[in-house]
């Protein structure tokens, strides 16, 4: 134990001076010139931002913000349409956007953080770090460990709350399955191991707010950025909308004021488009623990209602014939995001709108498309 706080000390002292080190993740606004696509074109700034402007008239997109990466930074990045369709407030580099889902990518990269320093142990049972006493009447919660949560394998639902027959408050923490078994998508899992890390850090669970920001969002220029609600965000951050009118729900739904892992970070593209340049580049990781977030740790089978699904630990994972493609995507009912670069290219884009799923699905097949095509 002592060794342990000797090692959480130096970690901590070493993210606080990092955080103060220059780096090379400037605040581009907006490139001209040619940069090359997720299919090894070259394309103009001007390019892409006609289209973007296309689709947001076409889909009736009410904001948008985009940003096109590189392993060396964001090379293109800017704000389209309103915060909310009935103040007609501009989108600005101000303007934070729920992040959803791909938060996941974002903590899964933290708790890489915590392997790398030795603090956290993939296959070592969550329960001998922090027992759980939702779920500790259930012998099978021993075998759940860190890889099993960032992979969607310990057999917790997405969410207590959600049953077979709809939405239950009251419902409780349940396991399906003997964890590591099969894939599924889970919530529960990254916000148990959140506890967890919070309690190695000797911290609470908004606690791992400051530390992430030490660690990961000052050196690589994330802005405000946070996991947790905040007075800044009250002020900055944007609607959500449900066909073309404000979501009334949104905004209560989604303040709440504690860290969950899995889906409360709020962010913007150019924020978030400098994490992705890390993720591709490798800034602030180890080859050897990058290179496990980023190898299949589990799988969805193709069914006839679903396609499958390659997952690493925090992130999704595609094969092809022209490199490996990686991408989250996020969706908090009125508010959508969605990451994806290719590893042989070493490009990619993040975009955030306030938005919901159906028009934002539409916008990412077509925006992938756009991208994909090798002619001029």
């Amino acid at each position: 134990m002592k060794n342990q706080k000797n090692l959480i000390r130096i970690w901590l002292t070493v993210t606080l001076i990092s955080s103060f080190i220059q780096n090379s993740y400037g605040q581009i606004k907006h490139e001209k010139k040619a940069f090359k696509t997720i299919s090894g074109k070259q394309i103009s700034g001007q390019q892409l931002e006609d289209f973007l402007i296309h689709q947001m008239d076409s889909l009736k997109i009410p904001g948008l913000s985009f940003a096109y990466v590189t392993d060396s930074g964001v090379v293109f990045n800017k704000n389209f349409g309103v915060t909310n369709l009935e103040t007609r407030e501009s989108v600005t580099d101000s303007s934070l956007f729920d992040a959803a889902s791909i938060s996941k990518t974002v903590f899964s990269f933290f708790a890489m953080q915590m392997v790398d320093k030795g603090l956290l142990n993939l296959d070592i049972p969550l329960y001998t770090y922090l027992e759980n006493p939702d779920i500790a009447h259930d012998a099978w919660y021993k075998k759940i460990t860190a890889r099993m949560a960032l992979s969607h394998t310990t057999g917790f639902p997405n969410w207590r709350y959600l049953t077979e027959n709809g939405y239950d408050p009251a419902g409780k923490l349940r396991i399906d399955f003997e964890p590591g078994t099969q894939y599924q998508y889970s919530g529960e899992g990254y916000q148990y191991l959140a506890q967890v890390m919070a309690h190695l850090l000797n911290a609470d669970i908004n606690g791992l707010q400051t530390i992430i920001k030490d660690a990961l969002f000052k050196p690589l220029g994330m802005g405000e950025s946070s996991f947790v609600w905040n007075d800044y965000l009250e002020k900055n951050r944007v609607m959500g909308h449900i066909q073309e009118r404000t979501d009334p729900g949104y905004s209560a739904n989604s303040k709440d004021p504690d860290f969950n892992a899995a889906a409360s970070l709020q962010t913007n593209a150019l924020n978030f488009g400098n994490f992705l340049s890390a993720l591709m580049s490798g800034k602030l990781i180890s080859e050897k623990v990058r290179s496990k977030m980023r190898s299949v740790q589990s799988e969805r089978l193709e069914t006839n209602r679903r396609p499958g699904v390659k997952y690493g630990f925090g992130i999704v994972i595609e094969p092809t014939s022209e490199g490996t493609n990686y991408g989250h995507g996020g969706d908090n009912n009125s508010a959508t995001a969605q990451f994806y670069f290719n590893d042989k290219y070493k490009s990619g884009y993040v975009f955030f709108t306030n938005m919901e799923y159906r028009r934002k699905g539409i916008f990412d097949t077509n925006l992938k498309n756009f991208l994909a095509r090798k002619d001029e």
